[in-house]
């Protein structure tokens, strides 16, 4: 499968420190939260730190940019279409369609990012909860201005960028 990671043209120079722990997280659970306050630097972190890791993942990096989704509805949606599952899984109820993403996740070697979970947090964590459950092999990275409450969650605190000196 291959990735689709949205093009970064910011060099990761400064931020090495924070991708070695983001890195670091990846390898050591599956549940891997960036947080930290809007403008904070974590699509940015997240980019590069997926870009870092693809290598490790037999089936790529699969990115799911959440910022634009406000509902559970919209949010299965945008997952299904990220992991390749394609434009019908509009019509399918709820449950057929968390069903269908188990499914299709069950035997891949991936990593999902999910960009901006913020406004559908409660609705991330039931997903997160039944995908980690029956994929093995799922590794997940998310942005969220505040943890998941997901068990197993790996937070790592996005500490911003640096402040500019004064003028």
């Amino acid at each position: 499968m291959a990735s689709n990671l949205p093009e970064e043209t910011t060099s990761p120079a400064g931020l090495e420190t924070q991708l070695d722990r983001i890195e670091h997280a990846l390898a050591t659970g599956r549940l891997t939260t960036l947080t930290g306050t809007g403008g904070a630097g974590r699509t940015l972190l997240a980019i590069h730190a997926a870009g870092r890791v693809r290598p490790l993942y037999r089936d790529g990096v699969r990115w799911a940019d959440l910022a634009p989704v406000h509902d559970d509805e919209l949010l299965l949606a945008t997952v299904s279409e990220a992991v390749g599952l394609g434009g019908h899984t509009r019509r399918m109820p709820v449950e057929a369609l968390v069903e269908a993403v188990c499914e299709r996740l069950a035997g891949m070697h991936l990593l999902l990012v999910l960009d901006s979970c913020e406004h559908v947090r409660p609705g991330c964590a039931h997903l997160l909860c039944e995908i980690l459950t029956t994929s093995p092999g799922l590794t997940v990275l998310a942005t969220s201005g505040q943890p998941l409450g997901v068990r197993g969650e790996q937070c790592v605190g996005v500490l911003g960028p640096a402040p500019r000196p004064p003028r």
